[in-house]
């Protein structure tokens, strides 16, 4: 049990230590690769030291109700070298402004006697609050951590310092448990570039994919039994003060975040929403990239001759194209079978038809799973994250670029939004000049994919305008482009359905069933769009408010 407070009253709460801010980046590597790492020579090149190993046994306490988690800490005591050190640590603090791949912790570390948590430290001015005092005499041991540590000091150049950890070992909570297998690389000093230097050189030698839960956040959900949750993503920092540079950087940043959060829930299969938020993330990375592209030029790690994607062609369209038919299947059986089957128009081999989508869907998330692990992807992150922390596209630029991305992003904007609304409102004019119906399949799939880049370039930007101004526009492009996207969602449905149709004359009846269902409620969008329309055609724009 915790042990109790000092019985001297203690008037005024003493100040805790001052916290220290950890900035780190976690990489999985195959426990058969871990002890390759320390010797590696793109690392042993910038060793500082010879390697440290140590054994650590730690202890996660929490309430019964996880009151600490919820409050967004995590209290552990360690045994290391023969002393026991209490840690209180934020679960992740970091801000949509931080880097990609790293995260921001903050963390106050006491030495305490014995292996159970001391609860004075706690009641320090600064940390009360994150500890209430009802909770504290409630603490219980809630999982542990026992890991190896190989830890090696590398100093990359004269201003910075970089602790390389390399941990194998296991997370228990209970009768459930999950392996460690993982290099954390914790920058000590220096710029948070040089972590991604770091990760590069070493996934470049051996086969590894970014960490994106704490050791805390995996005990936790063995606690809890939790699958991770897809994230949406954040609503950006933007302020009319923002220069270009730091516009392009947020938002990279913003994109590549979101889709790293979505990670672990489409790698747990258990809500194919963590699926669609990656290739989200992706489309909306593409279209930042493409439109500051003038400005800063294109990131080595997206060009085919970039010497780190060893393969032709775009990573991020590469990304895309490996996620996209698996999210199809997704779309077919929870868009339009579990709708339908809730219908009393299903037929009785619907089920029989679920099952099928269900089957063929596996091979195509296998093949998502497979991208997402693979060294491509890994490489093509840390990348994109070197380039954009490096920052050469900016300090290395013409004066007369570098004037321009010195700008207010509010200076630009405008015009950059209005070349996205008339091209959108070109694509649309047939839908202005005819009946919704008489617009084709190419016309309505050229207008959403205009919607779509006019919708991200908005959502990026709508930070440098009044809230009031930019509700109603982006309100009315949203409905226009979610009519559109459901048209799109159900003629890939459609085409799925006579594939499965064909494969098997067994589905035909329940497959024609659910595509002529499926017809009268995309007959009636299309009705609607024309309306939706002239809706987003007459809303003000907020940029010229």
């Amino acid at each position: 049990m915790p042990t109790a407070p000092p019985t001297a009253a203690v008037p005024v709460p003493s100040a805790a230590p001052s916290a220290v801010r950890e900035v780190e980046m976690k990489l999985h590597l195959d426990p058969r690769d871990l002890g390759r790492v320390p010797a590696l020579p793109a690392l042993r090149e910038h060793a500082d030291g010879e390697p440290v190993v140590r054994d650590l046994h730690t202890v996660y306490f929490d309430t019964p109700d996880l009151r600490l988690y919820a409050n967004g800490v995590a209290l552990r005591v360690r045994r290391e070298d023969g002393r026991f050190i209490q840690t209180l640590k934020t679960v992740n603090s970091a801000t949509s402004g931080d880097s990609a791949a790293v995260a921001v912790r903050k963390e106050w570390d006491w030495t305490i006697a014995g292996p159970e948590p001391d609860l004075a430290p706690l009641e320090a001015e600064g940390v009360a609050l994150l500890v209430p005092a009802d909770a504290r005499g409630a603490l219980a041991p809630l999982f542990t951590t026992e890991f190896r540590r190989t830890t090696l000091l590398l100093r990359p150049d004269a201003l910075t310092a970089i602790e390389l950890a390399v941990d194998e070992g296991r997370i228990t909570a209970g009768n459930a448990c999950a392996p460690i297998s993982e290099v954390e690389l914790e920058l000590k000093s220096g710029r948070v570039g040089r972590l991604f230097d770091t990760a590069l050189a070493l996934q470049r030698s051996v086969p590894a994919r970014i960490g994106t839960e704490s050791k805390a956040e995996v005990g936790y959900r063995l606690v809890t039994g939790r699958l991770p949750a897809p994230v949406l993503p954040e609503p950006l920092g933007l302020s009319p003060v923002t220069t270009v540079a730091e516009a392009y950087r947020h938002i990279v940043r913003h994109c590549l975040r979101q889709l790293l959060a979505n990670e672990a829930c489409a790698l747990a299969g258990g809500d194919v929403e963590g699926l669609h938020q990656m290739r989200v993330a992706l489309r909306r990375l593409r279209t930042a990239i493409r439109l500051f592209r003038p400005l800063v030029g294109k990131p080595e790690a997206c060009r085919a001759d970039n010497g780190i994607d060893k393969t032709s062609g775009d990573g991020i369209r590469w990304f895309i194209g490996q996620l996209g038919p698996a999210r199809e299947w997704d779309v077919l059986l929870s868009g339009v079978i579990a709708p339908f089957a809730a219908t009393d128009k299903a037929p009785d081999g619907l089920p029989a038809l679920a099952d099928a989508v269900r089957q063929a869907r596996r091979d195509p998330a296998e093949a998502a799973v497979r991208a997402i692990q693979s060294p491509r992807c890994t490489g093509l992150i840390l990348a994109l994250g070197a380039w954009l922390e490096d920052g050469r596209w900016h300090s290395g630029a013409d004066p007369a670029l570098r004037a321009q991305l010195d700008r207010p992003m509010a200076s630009l904007s405008g015009a950059w939004l209005a070349v996205q609304h008339a091209k959108a409102l070109k694509a649309g004019k047939e839908l202005s000049d005819r009946d919704g119906d008489e617009v084709g399949g190419a016309a309505r799939d050229r207008l959403r994919r205009r919607l779509r880049k006019l919708r991200y370039t908005a959502e990026f930007f709508r930070g440098l305008y009044a809230e009031s101004a930019t509700v109603p526009f982006i309100g009315a492009l949203e409905a226009m482009l979610d009519a559109l996207d459901a048209d799109h969602d159900a003629v890939v449905a459609r085409a799925l359905l006579r594939r499965l149709s064909d494969e098997d004359r067994a589905r035909r009846s329940a497959a024609d069933a659910a595509a002529k269902w499926l017809a009268k409620r995309a007959g009636r969008r299309r009705k609607q769009s024309v309306d939706l329309w002239k809706t987003f055609r007459d809303t003000p724009v907020f940029w010229q408010a």
